[in-house]
């Protein structure tokens, strides 16, 4: 093992080099974002299409038909107090005036169709996002829409006992428009009316996750889950959106490659299993690969810590820790409908304090 992990750690050093970086697609979720977003180790629905393709082969049949995930970040309740509150009538232009500002809008669905079950994952989902930035006396919103599939397989390998170790891949592809609009924060809206004119790109890629498990006693849990393991994509842009389909410079990049590593421990107690139905506590490093990187965030932004508790099989209480910032959440289990809240922490920045705001999630999930 202690060979092993260097070869690995460059490997993926490797395919990442040379070639532009681009974004992942990973969908909302109000319930990882209330323990402290992804854990590798935890793998028991139809999420895990987006944590660890091993873990398919211990899940039963799940099918997801549509969702709705919302996640906003940045100045929210000061936006919602001069938008809701002073019903529009107020100039939220004076709330970008900083250096610091950083807000973004997450929209995952409807399209969220697709299928687990023993060792098999498939899914379809498309996904909006808007993000803003201000560098000078420019403000630099980024709006995308993206649509992605992705599919495969898990394996046991190793059933003896206690002792359960789980293989898997997923192969994926995906579709990604990007407009790129600026404006000065002085007159946040004539922004949008200069869309028409603004530049536009495309992504369009296909890529590898791998992910393995190993169980012991069904309570303990260790994982290893590489993300985007090599996902190129051709990268084509245009001067301005009119532009789509003639012209255009196209360039070759890669999805940046993530490896985390998460374990997960399944908390049994006859005491506590007469007031709940489940307790559940999980560790990660969320990307090793980006300690190698020429500007590396803080380790310390990279450690998620998180905790779900199931009350009767229908309530799910979760805190966590990520970003070193907290989160609280809980869920609503209706069996076909699912109700995920969480509210958290986010650093926009690389070091803990540089840029903290606040972030909000709802989920709406139809799966059975």
């Amino acid at each position: 093992m202690k060979k092993l992990l260097p070869v690995v750690f460059s490997f993926f050093a490797l395919v990442s080099a040379g070639a532009e970086s681009i974004k992942p697609f990973v969908m909302p979720s109000a319930r990882a974002a209330g323990f402290g977003g992804i854990h590798a180790a935890l793998g028991d629905d139809f999420s895990s299409l987006f944590s660890n393709p091993a873990a398919f082969v211990g899940i039963e049949r799940q099918f997801s038909a549509a969702e709705i995930s919302v996640g906003i970040y940045g100045p929210v309740l000061e936006m919602l107090d001069r938008v809701v509150v002073h019903k529009g009538s107020a100039d939220i232009s004076s709330l970008v005036h900083s250096q610091d500002f950083g807000a973004g809008f997450d929209l995952g669905g409807p399209l969220a169709l697709g299928l687990v079950d023993r060792g098999f994952g498939f899914g379809i989902f498309n996904r909006t996002t808007a993000d803003a930035s201000v560098r000078g006396l420019w403000i630099y919103p980024f709006l995308s829409e993206e649509i992605f599939m992705a599919g495969g397989f898990s394996f046991r390998i190793l059933e003896r006992e206690d002792h359960l170790l789980d293989l898997g891949f997923l192969g994926k592809a995906f579709y990604r428009g990007i407009l790129g609009l600026s404006g000065s924060i002085s007159d946040i809206s004539e922004i949008t009316k200069q869309a028409s004119s603004s530049p536009y790109s495309s992504q369009f890629g296909i890529g590898l996750d791998l992910g393995i498990r190993y169980t012991f006693a069904n309570c303990l849990t260790l994982a290893l889950a590489g993300s985007d393991v090599y996902s190129p994509a051709l990268v084509t842009r245009y001067a301005e959106i009119a532009d789509r389909g003639s012209g255009g410079t196209q360039v070759y990049g890669t999805v940046t490659p993530r490896l985390a590593l998460g374990v997960l421990y399944r908390i049994r107690n006859d005491f506590l299993d007469r007031y709940i139905s489940g307790a559940m506590v999980m560790l990660d490093y969320r990307d090793f690969i980006d300690l190698f990187s020429t500007d590396p965030r803080n380790p310390v932004l990279n450690v998620s810590l998180g905790m779900e508790i199931s009350v009767m099989e229908i309530l799910r209480i979760r805190v966590g820790v990520a970003d070193a910032l907290p989160s609280f959440g809980f869920g609503l289990d209706m069996h076909v409908l699912t109700l995920d809240v969480a509210v958290r922490g986010r650093e926009l920045g690389d070091n803990p304090g540089d840029n903290r705001v606040l972030a909000l999630d709802l989920g709406i999930l139809f799966r059975y």
